[in-house]
């Protein structure tokens, strides 16, 4: 009679400072049928077919980046997911409404179903969506003309695809939606409700004003590009503190999203924010072709900018990971325990010298900044590759709000 081999794992991380629901842990990971079996002492660990060495790096959840665009092919804006999640430890990628119900179906057989990391898509209002590739979606908005904003078209794709659409997203600023505000936000949050899914507003050049926007949202739901420096639309008031109605929003469970993007964020902002207690729930990048050659490169630009600001290390992670995760409502991402889904990112922090600019033509001098190591998807290392695309095209935006990003560092 054959004796069985005892049981394994099929990748094991080892002298890592792991980054647990219970906070920092000097322990080993291992991962098997593409879940997380094994956290705990080195000594402890079980076999395994493939080891990775992590000593002198934190090993955290896959990141999750509630704000990006990554229709690659379709939306002039959309790039690779898996291509920058080989170099930034983003698992989980949130599209938040690059495609509309008429391009719906594109996202999800070309991008979705062909990535090695997981995207989750959110529906924008506008039927068509910030695709075709010819669309110029910084000088058309795709909700100038309120015809585009179909109830019936979202409802419709939501039963054509069922439990696909995970969350509705409206840019609500000048640029996208003009004047439209008071037919599109009722639209939008009708089929929030119900499809059941949260409602994402991006906020920016009023009109609509950011008091006009707030009573749309609810419980779950979220305000992206919440530190954006534009007037009208932005969280602090005339006084120079933090609009009551923001606070009343977050009290009453709206999640706060950086969106970080090209023209969405103000240091300033975002320190008079925190210093008020006023806290985002996810740090996202806005991530996309214009701008992942720079100012963002990653999340973990993004991530830097925050250490740097002063959030202690640990609810960096926390809103890169666990938040946003809670977001969706998917309790197996964002954390490293056994059960949950095997993603993982390996990252070193080390001093720097470096600057981060903002939309302002602001810097912020770094001290530390991540360095990433290696990315774990389902248990599989996620390898470095060139799709022979150029990742980013030159934006006039960039000239414009003067991002040039920071000194050119390629850690990210």
């Amino acid at each position: 009679m054959n004796t069985p081999e005892p049981t394994g794992v099929e990748l094991r991380i080892d002298n890592g400072r792991v980054f647990t629901p219970d906070g920092f842990a000097d322990a080993a990971v291992g991962i098997r049928d593409g879940r997380i079996e094994f956290v705990g002492a080195q000594a402890d660990a079980p076999r395994a077919r493939e080891t990775v060495d992590a000593e002198g790096a934190l090993v955290v959840p896959g990141l999750v980046d509630l704000h990006t665009h990554v229709y690659l092919g379709s939306a002039r804006l959309g790039i690779n997911p898996d291509k920058t999640a080989a170099r930034s430890g983003v698992t989980t990628w949130v599209d938040a409404g690059t495609s509309g119900a008429g391009t719906f179906e594109g996202l999800l057989m070309h991008v979705r179903d062909r990535s090695r990391v997981r995207v989750v898509p959110f529906l924008n209002m506008s039927f068509v969506g910030l695709a075709p590739a010819g669309m110029l979606t910084r000088e058309i908005g795709e909700l100038w003309d309120p015809a585009f904003a179909d109830l019936r078209a979202v409802l419709r794709a939501a039963e054509e695809f069922p439990d696909e659409i995970k969350g509705i997203k409206v840019r609500a600023s000048s640029n996208a939606l003009g004047d439209n505000a008071a037919i599109v936000l009722p639209q939008a949050r009708e089929a929030a409700d119900e499809l059941g899914v949260p409602l994402m507003i991006h906020i920016g050049m009023a009109p609509p004003t950011l008091v006009e926007i707030l009573p749309y949202l609810r419980a779950g739901d979220v305000l992206t590009h919440c530190f954006h420096p534009h007037a009208g639309g932005r969280i602090i008031g005339a006084d120079g503190r933090v609009r009551p109605e923001v606070k009343e929003a977050v009290a009453r469970g709206v999640r706060l999203d950086v969106g970080h993007g090209v023209a969405s964020m103000s240091h300033q902002v975002a320190i008079q924010a925190l210093d008020e207690g006023v806290q985002p729930d996810s740090l996202s990048s806005d991530i996309h072709a214009e701008n992942v050659g720079g100012p963002i490169k990653s999340m973990l630009t993004v991530m830097d900018m925050f250490l740097a600001l002063g959030m202690p290390l640990d609810d960096v992670l926390d809103r890169s990971t666990r938040r946003p995760a809670s977001v969706l409502s998917r309790a197996d991402l964002g954390r490293l325990e056994p059960g949950a889904a095997g993603d993982v990112a390996v990252l070193a922090v080390e001093a720097t010298d470096r600057w981060k600019q903002d939309s302002t033509g602001h810097r912020l001098q770094l001290t530390q900044h991540f360095v990433h190591r290696l990315t774990v998807v389902g248990g599989q290392v996620l390898a470095p590759f060139d799709d022979g695309r150029e990742e980013f095209r030159s934006s006039p935006w960039l000239t414009k709000f003067g991002a040039t990003g920071d000194d050119g560092d390629d850690n990210h």
